[in-house]
């Protein structure tokens, strides 16, 4: 992988069903087991990797494989093989958003989508599948939330209190930024969607990933022409511009199938459908803004957002702004009723507030933790 590549955010889709997580459960040890995991990984990616239409190669060195929509990953889902879904699809009713507020300092990235037009029609780009991204995800086995306590991960969020929460949606607009990462290291910025076990995560990350965009199965994709896991090409640089991009999840309010909306435009990118969930086939109950770090038990952590503590300028800040549900009527509105949470204020900070011009703000970041010893 491009050392460009590394130092960049990519956009950021999770579905986290604890269940059904994917993971590589190798053996390591003598030469022969080493040589019976590599053509186990040579199977899976025989598997994983779709027949292409057509190819794609961007100038992070990221191959996109312009794959039949019926033949998507999401496919494979169990839950999924009898689908009467097609590319041609929209949300029946959403709820209708207003276009995000933007301020004379802020931009959105150019070149999300890929180059040429992306892909034919009735096909939608699916990044190629690695060996080097399975030896990621054998040895990172789950994605986290603060909820689960893992050693090497923090947090510093802006989450919703405990109550009859009932959420058609949330979004934000997010700035983006590009803390240096090494190694395992990643560092995030997402919002989430959650009830019980289930849990729908957006946002960008930088740094190593695992169960992510379409390696997890069950999210439909319906745009050919813009991909899942793509590199932001322009990042922040605090007290000079600042680059946003908005991101919203609606739940279609006649059928429960999870939308994911991208830009100022809203655009439709595709769905989470109803029938792979049991807590978010309804309303979800839980919602949270903010950070997230991670580097492996006994090593440093990376910086969170811009890297550095929250100044209230948000020509420095690292923010969510804009922060909204989808009330249980479907209504958009400022979120509500909610409360900062960090595992370490010492490292990361994180702070509500109302602002009058972007609505609900919220602005996180931290340093680095020092190298040991």
């Amino acid at each position: 992988m491009p050392d460009q590549q590394m130092g960049l955010p990519r956009f950021l889709l999770v579905l986290l069903l604890l269940l059904q997580l994917l993971g590589y459960n190798g053996v390591e040890g003598t030469r022969d087991l080493l040589e019976t995991e590599d053509q186990e990984l040579e199977k899976q990616l025989n598997v994983m990797n779709k027949p292409a239409v057509k190819t794609i190669k961007t100038q992070y060195g990221d191959i996109y494989d312009c794959v039949d929509f019926y033949k998507q990953p999401a496919f494979d889902h169990p839950l999924l093989k009898n689908h009467s879904f097609h590319f041609e699809m929209k949300p029946t009713l959403v709820p209708k958003r207003k276009r995000d507020q933007v301020s004379s300092e802020d931009k959105e990235p150019i070149h999300t989508a890929l180059i040429g037009g992306g892909c034919p029609i009735g096909t939608v780009p699916i990044r190629r599948v690695t060996k080097e991204d399975l030896i990621r995800e054998r040895n990172a086995s789950k994605v986290m939330s603060f909820a689960d306590n893992t050693l090497g991960a923090h947090y510093a969020v802006v989450r919703t209190r405990g109550g009859q929460n009932k959420f058609n949606g949330a979004g934000a607009t997010l700035s983006l930024h590009n803390p240096s990462v090494s190694g395992r290291q990643y560092s995030a910025a997402r919002f989430m969607l959650q009830n019980g076990a289930d849990t729908i995560q957006v946002g960008w990350r930088a740094g190593q990933s695992h169960c992510f965009n379409t390696r997890c199965p069950g999210f439909v994709h319906v745009r050919s022409d813009i991909p899942l896991d793509l590199v932001y090409p322009q990042i922040s640089i605090p007290g000079k511009e600042v680059y946003v991009v908005p991101l919203y999840i609606d739940r279609d309010l006649a059928n429960g199938n999870w939308w994911l909306l991208v830009g100022d435009d809203n655009t439709q990118v595709g769905f989470w459908p109803k029938r792979i969930f049991t807590g978010l086939a309804d309303m979800a109950s839980y919602a949270e803004w903010g950070g997230e770090v991670f580097g492996p038990p006994g090593t440093p952590t990376p910086g969170m957002g811009n890297g550095a503590f929250p100044t209230g300028d948000t020509h420095y800040d690292s923010y969510f702004r804009n922060v909204e549900i989808s009330d249980g009527g479907g209504q958009n509105i400022d979120a509500y009723n909610t409360e900062p949470f960090a595992d370490n204020m010492r490292q990361y900070k994180v702070f509500d507030h109302e602002h009058t011009n972007l609505r609900h703000l919220v602005v996180y970041g931290g340093f680095p933790s020092p190298p040991s010893g």
